[in-house]
This record gives C-alpha cells, sequence and structure tokens, in this order.
C-alpha cells in the first residue's frame, strides 16, 4: 500500500527543476519538493526514522536548502498535515450540499481510503497521529479536522432523518471513525493482505448502515424527495 508513495510526485517536480525557471518558482518548486520527499518518509518510515538530512537527500536538496525553508522537522510536520487536510477540504467543497448526507459520508469514506494509497501527505498525516499523536496534539491535525468532518456529516444525517431512531449520532460517528482507522491501522501493520483494497472493504460497512436506514428515508431517496 505504501511503496513508491511520493516518488512520482518528486520525480516530476526534479524535472520541472530542471527547465528555467524565475527564482521565486524555483524556491516553491523546492518548498513543494521537499514537502513531497516528507511526506514520503514519514508515510514509509514514521517520524522518530526520519530526519533532515534524510528527507533533503530524498528531494535531491541540500541540507542547507532544506533549513532554508524549513526550520524544523516538526515545522515539516505541520505543512504536511495542512496539505493534507486542503486536500479533504477540497473534496467537502466538491461535494457540498450533495443529498442524502450518509452516502456523502460514505464518499468521503472511501475516498480517504484512496488517498491512503494514493497521496503520501494523507497517509503520513494518519502514520504520525497513529505514532506521535498521544505524545503531541499536532500531530494529529490531520486526523482532527477529518473527524470533525465525519461528526459534521452524521449531525446533519441525523437532523435530516437519515439515521435510525435507535441509532445514537455520536456512536454511529465513533464507529465510521474506528473502522477507517482500523483499516489503515491493518494495512500499515501488514495485518491484513498488502494488496487489500479498503475502499471496497469500507463499502461494507456502508451497506450495513445503509441497511439500517429508516424506511421513510430509504423510500425519499428512492423517489428523490
Amino acid at each position: 500500500m505504501m511503496s513508491g508513495l511520493g516518488h512520482t510526485p518528486c520525480r516530476s517536480r526534479r524535472e520541472t527543476m530542471g527547465k528555467t525557471v524565475t527564482k521565486q518558482a524555483r524556491a516553491e518548486l523546492t518548498r513543494l519538493l521537499l514537502l513531497d520527499a516528507a511526506a514520503a518518509l514519514f508515510y514509509r518510515d514514521g517520524y522518530a526514522a526520519t530526519s533532515m538530512v534524510d528527507i533533503a537527500r530524498e528531494a535531491g536538496v541540500t541540507k542547507g536548502g532544506l533549513y532554508f525553508h524549513f526550520s524544523s522537522k516538526d515545522e515539516i510536520c505541520d505543512e504536511v498535515q495542512s496539505a493534507a487536510v486542503a486536500v479533504l477540504r477540497g473534496h467537502v467543497a466538491r461535494t457540498r450540499g450533495s443529498r442524502p448526507h450518509l452516502r456523502r459520508l460514505a464518499g468521503l469514506s472511501r475516498v480517504l481510503m484512496g488517498w491512503l494509497a494514493e497521496d503520501a501527505k494523507v497517509g503520513a498525516s494518519f502514520r504520525l497521529a497513529r505514532e506521535m499523536g498521544s505524545n503531541d496534539p499536532r500531530f494529529a491535525a490531520f486526523v482532527r479536522a477529518w473527524m470533525g468532518q465525519v461528526r459534521a456529516d452524521i449531525a446533519a444525517a441525523h437532523g435530516a432523518g437519515e439515521l435510525s431512531p435507535h441509532v445514537r449520532p455520536d456512536m454511529a460517528a465513533l464507529l465510521v471513525v474506528v473502522t477507517c482507522v482500523g483499516l489503515e491501522s491493518a494495512a500499515a501493520s501488514g495485518t491484513i493482505p498488502a494488496d487489500t483494497d479498503l475502499a471496497s472493504t469500507l463499502s461494507e460497512l456502508w451497506r450495513v448502515i445503509e441497511a439500517a436506514r429508516p424506511a421513510d428515508s430509504a423510500a425519499a431517496e428512492a423517489t428523490g424527495t
């Protein structure tokens, strides 16, 4: 699931760096190259095993060039998570207003599983939270943003009558969070095969949830009301 993450963006940015660009554009490309490299290493090796020298080497940037952009590894962690949050916010903005709310949340959950396989920034943010979040809440910035969106969608679904009256919104949100985190952890640890399609696996959860919806909510969706 994690092999090769971050290398394609790094390579494409290096190719761009080889072209004639302005000094400001070159500085921005270097910064992005460093973030790509840091995300790939944090996701693959974890925070403790990744050094500033490792990041500079992975990006093909001098150590001085690295410190010109980032003063510490923690600062890079913050930037990686900010980039991941931007990915989340972009998806939420594109799907805002869509109904029903549960289906929108199901879509977000499946997209998240895709990001874990394809976007090192999101994968790194999950690993940072898993390994370092109990030591410092700053490492859980992305996960907190994602959990907040889960709770908001569940609350909206509850308000729209999409949840069975027997389902507590806080417990429904917890179920979604625990399932997604559990799948990520199981894939990262090798508990499940590395080629497991996490998005398809998660779809099974949503089949169970949708089966528990009130009959009038299901009927309303079928008629488009």
